[in-house]
C-alpha cells in the first residue's frame, strides 16, 4: 500500500493527513492557513510558501477537508478527486461545513435513479424513514451502553416509532439521550465549543463519506427522504448520516474521558477514525465509511423494485463499539 511521502527539509513540515497512517479512505485536512494545493503525478502535493511539507496520493483520499479560512487549491485537484468519487468540504470557523464539492453524475444510470427519486410515492418514503429512526434511536441505546450509561429507555422508544415517525419518537429520544450522555446541563449547539464543536468536526467528516457514497450510487443529494429543506442541497446525505451519528458520540464522550475536550490536531485524528469504526452488512464485516456505499445502494435498489427495504449496517457490541481499524 502506497505511503505518503512528507519532506523534512522545512523546519515546521508538520503538515499530516487527518488520518497519517496510510490507507484508503482516509481524511486529508488542511488545517494550517497559508497553504498551496497543487497537483503532480497522481499526488497532491502541499505547500507552504516556496517550502513542500508533503504529498499524499489521490486514490488514498476519501474526502478533502478545508478548515483552514486560507488555503488555496487548483482547479485541477478539484476535478481529479471527483473523478475519482471523492467529497471536498469547506469549513466554516466553527467547523461545521459550509459547502461541498461533490461528483456530478458519476453513476451510468444517473437520469434512472434521479427519476426513480422524485416519482418516490409518500407511504414509500414514510416506511424508509421509519427504519432510519429506528436504526439511529437503536445506535443511540448502544452509545449508551458503550459509554456505561443506561440505554434500556432508549432502547424502548426505538420500538414505538411509527411509519414516517408522525410521533416524532427521534425528537423525543434526542432530548433524553443528549442528556444521559452529557450530563443535564448539556444543549446541543451547533455553533457552540467544547463538545459542540468536536460533534461538529466528526460529524462533518461523516457526512462528507456519506456525500461521497450517495453520489457514487447515482442519487440526487437533494432529492431527501424526510429532510425537505429549500437551502439544503444535501437533504438525501443528511437523510441517510442520521444513523452514522452515534458513533461520533461515543467517541466523543471517550475523548472527554481521556481529557481530551478541545478540538487540536491531535484529537481531529482521532474524530477522522470515525469513518473507520467497523459494522456488520450484508457483505461482512466493514469499515463504516464502505458500508455507507451498501447503504446507499440499497436505498437505489429499493427506489428501482418499490419496496422499502433497507440495507442498514449493523454496529456492534466489539471493543466498546469504537473498534478503529488501523
Amino acid at each position: 500500500m502506497a505511503r505518503a511521502k512528507f519532506k523534512t527539509t522545512c523546519a515546521n513540515a508538520a503538515e499530516r493527513s487527518v488520518d497519517n497512517k496510510s490507507m484508503l479512505n482516509r481524511v486529508l485536512e488542511i488545517a494550517e492557513e497559508n497553504r498551496y494545493l497543487s497537483l503532480n503525478r497522481g499526488f497532491i502535493v502541499i505547500k507552504s510558501k516556496d517550502c513542500e511539507l508533503g504529498s499524499v496520493p489521490l486514490d488514498d483520499i476519501a474526502v478533502l477537508l478545508l478548515s483552514a479560512q486560507s488555503v488555496t487549491v487548483t482547479k485541477n485537484i478539484l476535478n481529479a478527486l471527483s473523478e475519482r468519487g471523492c467529497i471536498t468540504v469547506l469549513c466554516g470557523k466553527n467547523y461545521s461545513p459550509q459547502s461541498m464539492v461533490v461528483p456530478e453524475a458519476t453513476h451510468y444510470l444517473f437520469s434512472k435513479i434521479v427519476k426513480t427519486q422524485i416519482n418516490a410515492s409518500l407511504p414509500f418514503k414514510k416506511r424508509i424513514w421509519q427504519q432510519i429512526v429506528i436504526k439511529k434511536i437503536t445506535n443511540q441505546a448502544l452509545a449508551l451502553k458503550f459509554c456505561g450509561k443506561e440505554y434500556k429507555l432508549i432502547e424502548k422508544i426505538a420500538k414505538m416509532v411509527d411509519s414516517g415517525d408522525t410521533k416524532n419518537r427521534e425528537a423525543y429520544a434526542a432530548r433524553m439521550y443528549w442528556k444521559i450522555l452529557f450530563g443535564e446541563d448539556f444543549i446541543r449547539d451547533k455553533n457552540g465549543d467544547g463538545i459542540n464543536a468536536l460533534l461538529n468536526y466528526g460529524y462533518a467528516v461523516m457526512r462528507a463519506g456519506m456525500a461521497r457514497a450517495v453520489c457514487s450510487a447515482g442519487l440526487l443529494p437533494a432529492l431527501g427522504i424526510h429532510h425537505d429543506n429549500n437551502l439544503n442541497q444535501f437533504c438525501l446525505v443528511d437523510d441517510l448520516f442520521e444513523i452514522y451519528r452515534p458513533m461520533v458520540d461515543t467517541i466523543v464522550f471517550k475523548m472527554l474521558e481521556n481529557g481530551e475536550s478541545e478540538l487540536v490536531p491531535e484529537s481531529k485524528k482521532i474524530l477522522a477514525k470515525a469513518l473507520q469504526i467497523k459494522v456488520r452488512t450484508s457483505e461482512g464485516i466493514s469499515s463504516a465509511v464502505q458500508s455507507m456505499q451498501y447503504f446507499a445502494s440499497s436505498y437505489v435498489r429499493a427506489l428501482g423494485e418499490k419496496i422499502p427495504a433497507l440495507d442498514l449496517p449493523d454496529w456492534e457490541d466489539n471493543a466498546n463499539g469504537t473498534t478503529i481499524i488501523e
